[in-house]
């Protein structure tokens, strides 16, 4: 199930004692949390929550909220190893619903208790880091990356084949031939025909981003390439630009730069 779909899911869910939805921000490489802020911030939520729960709550809803209270601190003592940005649980008092995500992308910390889940930040979330394409090109190598809220979902590798002429799909192809006598020969090469090619892989990509579903793509490289590729796109498929040579970074990497510099 996609995000979004999951996103519409949770949201018509009701109870009437109460949902709780804690957001919860655990960027290490935040120089506000690198000390481990988060916890305190976490622990003063709770607090005001308990605080609510002694003074303000009928018997029924004390009960609920207290015992999903511990349990939310009980399960982000066990995933904080593994904790990345951002943190989202969300449980009901009748225990139908319990859905959590650790996410890849911040989010600001706050803790609800309502009769539906607090969806707000969430939707906000959605919008800003949708399910999107990130296309790296790296000269004869194309990455498309499928991301959403940070996570890599899917990747895809293409290399030119200079033998065959076309673009091989490192997962379903065998491994393109040689590149030519020497880089001086493949620089002149690739250089005389880079139009070409990518305006031979533009439909490829196209198609993807269709099947797949995608709210767009984004490109990255150099400017060169990432003109070639722009000018044979779709226009209705493009989200953004950024003028980085980075292809041969990780993936998760490709992705941060694009959130840093568009997002």
């Amino acid at each position: 199930m996609s995000v979004r779909k999951e996103f519409e899911r949770i949201s018509k869910i009701e109870d009437e004692i109460g949902v709780l939805t804690l957001y919860l921000t655990t960027d290490a490489s935040s120089p506000e949390l690198n000390n481990g802020e988060w916890k305190i911030h976490l622990k003063n939520e709770i607090k005001e929550m308990k605080n609510y729960a002694d003074k303000d709550a009928n018997d029924d809803e004390k009960k609920a909220l207290k015992k999903l209270l511990k349990q939310f601190e009980d399960r982000v003592s066990e995933l904080q190893m593994d904790l990345h940005k951002g943190l989202v649980i969300t449980a009901s008092a009748d225990g139908e619903l319990w859905e959590e995500r650790n996410l890849q992308v911040p989010v600001t910390t706050t803790l609800h208790w309502e009769k539906t889940p607090a969806t707000k930040q969430f939707e906000a979330i959605i919008q800003k880091y949708p399910n999107v394409a990130v296309i790296a090109l790296q000269k004869t190598d194309v990455r498309f990356i499928e991301t959403e809220l940070g996570d890599i979902k899917d990747e895809i590798a293409y290399s030119w084949d200079f033998e065959s002429e076309s673009w091989l799909d490192y997962n379903n192809d065998s491994p393109p031939g040689s590149r030519g006598s020497g880089q001086d020969h493949f620089e002149r090469r690739f250089n005389e025909n880079k139009h070409r090619w990518y305006k031979n892989i533009a439909p490829k990509i196209g198609k993807k981003i269709k099947d797949r579903g995608l709210e767009g793509a984004y490109l990255i490289g150099s400017s060169d390439l990432v003109q070639a590729l722009e000018e044979n796109m779709d226009k209705a498929h493009l989200s953004g630009v950024v003028y980085k040579n980075i292809g041969t970074k990780k993936s998760h990497e490709i992705v941060n730069e694009i959130y840093e510099d568009l997002i």
